[in-house]
């Protein structure tokens, strides 16, 4: 009986307490040991933050998606991929610790974001990036104006071109959901799991006071701000699917191959458009939307031998 009270005791101070904070706590004391610093400064755009470490290894910055952070999507392979490289993790504009002054949501905007992070690193050499879905479309605008400083792309799960939100939004009415904004910006417990089945291919068991939270914390707080960048690839949807990016460095790109809110599809015609050789294109097995966090340990063998 002594057992069970204490169950349901733990239970209950989960379910009342903030556990996203518990858990983002706990990242940085990690990243903090493995010497990944958190450098957070404020201009007059607004507050830039990003995860680094500085060893004298080749450097590897790595984008997030929509919604997520530097440090929630990356933490598991950043520890290990640590080992090997100097890690460049920026949280986007509205997103984590990183947060947008000037209300300008463009994708522009992004890839100055971007610029000003670097430049406050003192990063002068070239690095690789790796872009994950809406990362992957400012790592390709940031590729493209910045090449000096990228030596490598990996467009990664990302709509670059040759995506429509008509798309999107059919397979959220085919989820049973009034939108991709809902899909991607969830605000009950039903859209959180809807959310996830896009994101793994295989969605593992998350209680429902943590869904709660994910809601409640996670997503509603920064939801009108992420819906304005969002807005802002809706509105130019014909602009982005023209253009034709003139990349100077070699452009890698890798896909779950039962990606649906990307689908293969979409990596098909990118491959295509751009001429990639086979060699450069590799599809995860039995992943979706988030290799990376569904199977880091190949997620870092591959990062490893591009960057060879």
């Amino acid at each position: 009986m002594k057992i069970i009270l204490q169950l349901i005791c733990c239970t209950l101070l989960f379910a009342s307490c903030n556990f996203l904070k518990l858990v983002d706590r706990k990242q940085e004391k990690r990243f903090s040991k493995e010497q990944i610093q958190l450098h957070r400064f404020r201009d007059e755009n607004g507050i830039h933050a990003v995860h680094y470490s500085n060893n004298g290894q080749p450097k590897l910055m790595m984008l997030h998606g929509y919604g997520a952070s530097g440090i929630s999507q990356y933490y598991r392979t950043s520890i290990e991929l640590n080992k090997s490289f100097d890690l460049i993790l920026p949280d986007l504009l509205y997103c984590g610790k990183s947060v947008g002054d000037s209300l300008d949501y463009s994708i522009d905007a992004q890839v100055m974001h971007l610029k000003t992070i670097v430049d406050s690193l003192g990063i002068c050499d070239s690095f690789a990036v790796i872009g994950n879905s809406y990362g992957g479309i400012v790592a390709a605008y940031f590729a493209e104006k910045f090449p000096n400083l990228v030596n490598k792309l990996v467009i990664y799960d990302s709509p670059v071109n040759d995506y429509t939100m008509a798309y999107a939004d059919s397979l959220a009415i085919a989820m049973q959901v009034p939108s991709v904004k809902e899909l991607l910006s969830p605000t009950t417990i039903c859209e959180n799991r809807k959310s996830l089945d896009l994101i793994f291919h295989d969605q593992p068991y998350i209680p429902r006071f943590l869904r709660r939270q994910m809601v409640k914390y996670g997503s509603l707080p920064s939801r009108p701000a992420q819906l304005q960048l969002l807005d802002h690839l809706m509105e130019r949807e014909a602009q982005f699917n023209a253009h034709d990016f003139n990349w100077k460095m070699p452009v890698y790109i890798c896909w779950g191959e039962f990606d649906v809110l990307i689908p293969v599809s979409t990596c098909n015609a990118i491959i295509e458009r751009y001429n990639l050789p086979k060699e450069r294109v590799h599809f995860f097995a039995n992943a979706a939307h988030a290799a990376n966090v569904e199977y880091p340990n190949e997620f870092v063998e591959y990062v490893k031998t591009i960057m060879k």
